[in-house]
């Protein structure tokens, strides 16, 4: 198979995310020493090896057919425009890296996070899925389940963290108004008021 340009285009993208994620990543989250974080390790590797690598390799040797790189692309500008919206919302509000031990010094209840608690987590499992919807393979969803499931539990951490914390009855009362990944359809649901 040779690769046309939108081809490539695409490839190019759905791979080059994740060292967006990595690069904007660090530039945003707070942290005393990226090198001594879990999360920052894990990130690296993830994104590497779960993201980027793959998903070139998968692509140079599969076709992206039109209706299912129509559909990735439409995901992946989602992914970046909802990472990019939440990294400008929490812009210097000292978050911490997953699995990290910072807690922030105030919840953020602004942006996407009016609607959902982890919005930055959502954009890395959308990006996974663009990946799949363009190169369907036992790889790629593969890196949709595992991204999933490991993002999944990085946000589980941080409630876990959050939960012990000063700011642990607000949060619950966050959690009863935004849902994790997906927003909740409610009368208690953030710009809706109750009767």
């Amino acid at each position: 198979m040779v690769p046309t340009i939108p081809h490539l285009v695409l490839l190019f993208f759905l791979g080059g995310v994740f060292l967006y994620f990595l690069q904007a990543g660090a530039r945003t989250l707070y942290s005393k020493n990226l090198e001594y974080e879990p999360g920052a390790l894990v990130g690296q590797l993830v994104f590497a090896l779960g993201g980027v690598i793959p998903i070139w390799f998968v692509g140079l040797y599969q076709p992206i057919h039109l209706v299912g790189g129509v559909i990735a692309a439409c995901v992946l500008v989602a992914c970046v425009v909802l990472y990019e919206w939440a990294r400008q919302t929490i812009w210097g509000r000292r978050f911490g890296l997953g699995w990290g031990d910072h807690v922030p010094e105030e919840l953020c209840e602004q942006g996407p996070y009016r609607f959902v608690r982890h919005p930055i987590y959502l954009s890395y499992m959308l990006a996974w899925l663009a990946a799949a919807v363009a190169l369907p393979h036992w790889i790629t969803a593969t890196l949709l389940v595992g991204g999933t499931a490991l993002f999944v539990h990085a946000a589980r951490d941080d409630e876990r963290s959050i939960a012990e914390s000063p700011l642990a009855a607000r949060y619950a009362a966050y959690r009863s108004r935004a849902g994790m990944f997906w927003p909740k359809f409610s009368s208690a649901a953030p710009g809706r008021s109750t009767p």
